[in-house]
């Protein structure tokens, strides 16, 4: 999803219209039309400023990063939206994640994690090298 993508989602979440969001942004309605469209790029300021009105984080709006804690969260929030990716509990109290089945990506994103489960236990079991693992990472898909 889009920057502009999560601006309308979220616009539309607490319906405000362009022009609404605009006006209590402090910017001008073709602004946001832009950034909706893909046409312009918010600076993070202008982010801030429409995620305060939003009453959302900054980083709910931005590209993933993975500069704090904060924004890798708001990276698997994503994937939640994209892939279906929760977060639960076992059975011990220990956080977990899983991909639950939202269609073909889902399920397409859950064999390529246990592509990468399979890789990284042959690693930890030392079936191949570290250097073999990073290669296997650094080429990824290709075989």
């Amino acid at each position: 999803m889009t920057v502009g993508d999560k601006i309308r989602k979220y616009r539309l979440e607490q319906g405000y219209t362009q022009k609404e969001l605009a006006i209590k942004a402090g910017l001008s309605e073709s602004a946001v039309r832009n950034y909706e469209l893909g046409n312009r790029t918010a600076s993070q300021d202008q982010l801030e400023k429409i995620a305060n009105v939003l009453k959302i984080s900054p980083f709910a709006l931005a590209d993933p990063n993975f500069d704090t804690y904060i924004s890798v969260m708001h990276s698997l929030f994503a994937l939640e939206d994209q892939y279906g990716l929760h977060a639960y509990r076992d059975e011990s109290g220990v956080p977990q994640l899983m991909f639950k089945d939202k269609g073909h990506d889902s399920l397409n994103m859950l064999d390529q994690v246990g592509e990468w489960a399979d890789m990284y236990q042959k690693y930890r079991n030392e079936e191949i090298t570290e250097e073999e693992y990073l290669a296997w990472r650094s080429k990824y898909p290709n075989k």
